[in-house]
């Protein structure tokens, strides 16, 4: 049974005051997990590859120091991080740096269909995440597996 911080007279455990002296008493320490800590590597791996959005918590959990180790979880977030830089350069840099002109040519439909290709390794990388099978892309795998072994 704890006592009151100022009078030592036995209180309540979940008491507020002492209810001889009338002192404030500390609240007791409430324990909290880290949120990082209610979320298992399949889950983590999963959550790095929804479709251009998953590049925010692969690198979260790149920074983590609960995944710090983890290289399933390292390869998948570095892969995502990869595929969203691929995303980006189809998306912005390729028609900005090639076409000057507007229109629907050849070159726009080319584009569609990379960035469409993109999407799709996206949710087929998800839908192996979810049944815990490692995939690595041709190029990207690659370089995601050499950045998670070096940061290890």
């Amino acid at each position: 049974m704890p006592f009151c911080t100022n009078c030592g007279t036995n209180i309540d455990g979940g008491a507020s005051f002492c209810y001889h002296c009338g002192a404030p008493q500390p609240r007791p320490a409430v324990h909290t997990s880290e949120f990082l800590d209610s979320i298992s590597n399949r889950t983590a791996s999963i959550l790095c590859y929804i479709p251009v959005f998953g590049v925010i918590p692969a690198i979260v959990f790149l920074a983590s120091q609960k995944f710090r180790t983890n290289g399933r979880v390292r390869f998948d977030a570095f892969q995502s991080v990869y595929l969203f830089v691929t995303w980006l350069i189809i998306s912005a840099a390729i028609p900005t740096l090639l076409f000057t002109g507007h229109g629907w040519g050849i070159e726009s439909a080319l584009l569609a269909l990379c960035k469409f290709a993109v999407f799709i390794c996206w949710i087929y990388l998800l839908v192996k995440a979810a049944q815990e099978q490692q995939v690595r892309l041709p190029l990207l795998g690659d370089l995601a597996a050499r950045s998670a072994t070096e940061q290890l």
